[in-house]
């Protein structure tokens, strides 16, 4: 019997010790020390409002502007604003302005053979219609809303989804994106735009936002190579 409790002694005394001498080290997590830094400007092609712009091709062309942030990693995001040349819904509208302000995310899958991006994109737009409504052919039933033969507006918040690719050469950059925008019309969730653009980007390397608020605590900061040059 004592020579059991001996053993066993010596068996818990060892499984301890083999556990104490155990270290699991994490891996120390990197951040970026610069990102890129984009300004594009673009043409786009968009139905503006789709549930009232029935007519065949009568899509609308709009000029873009946009500041894109980030992409050393898998995400980046893009602010844009696009404002649209006047349209006319004949006869129901017309002297049509809009524009859209959207704040976007892309991730980014990159091509081993090319420098080159395919990203699928979400976010949010705030749209702004308004136009001259002669309340004729108001299939819509808008009368009820709008007073005839005045100028009513309409704001309306929409979730964009949709993709896109970047082709770069150096620091320039051309891209095609397809977007379709969801909101709420006549109470019911719908999408009220679908739109196509392309455009040019000029891309800037600029310190990371890791960079600009870790201060002195920076050890854990990659320096990536730029890969725009």
């Amino acid at each position: 019997m004592f020579r059991l409790i001996l053993h066993i002694s010596f068996a818990l005394l060892f499984f301890q010790n083999g556990i104490c001498q155990v270290r699991v080290i994490k891996p120390v997590k990197t951040q970026p020390r610069k990102t890129n830094l984009s300004f594009g400007t673009g043409v786009m092609r968009s139905f503006v409002f789709l549930s009232r712009n029935v007519q065949d091709n009568n899509d609308a062309t709009g000029f873009s502007g946009s500041v894109v942030y980030g992409g050393e990693k898998i995400f980046r995001g893009c602010l844009e604003f696009t404002t649209y040349k006047k349209l006319n819904i004949e006869p129901t509208w017309y002297n049509i302005k809009a524009y859209t302000i959207e704040l976007n995310g892309h991730a980014l899958a990159r091509f081993k053979n090319t420098k080159a991006y395919f990203y699928p994109l979400f976010g949010l737009s705030f749209n702004s219609f308004s136009g001259y409504f002669t309340g004729k052919n108001d299939f819509l039933h808008l009368t009820g809303k709008y007073q005839p033969n005045q100028v009513a507006r309409t704001n309306w918040v929409g979730v964009n989804v949709g993709s896109g690719y970047e082709q770069y050469f150096k620091r320039v950059s051309i891209f095609g994106e397809y977007k379709m925008r969801i909101g709420r019309s006549s109470k019911q969730l719908t999408i009220m735009d679908v739109c196509f653009s392309a455009g040019v980007r000029y891309t800037l390397r600029v310190p990371s936002i890791y960079k600009l608020f870790s201060g002195t605590r920076n050890r854990y900061l990659l320096e990536s190579k730029d890969t725009e040059d």
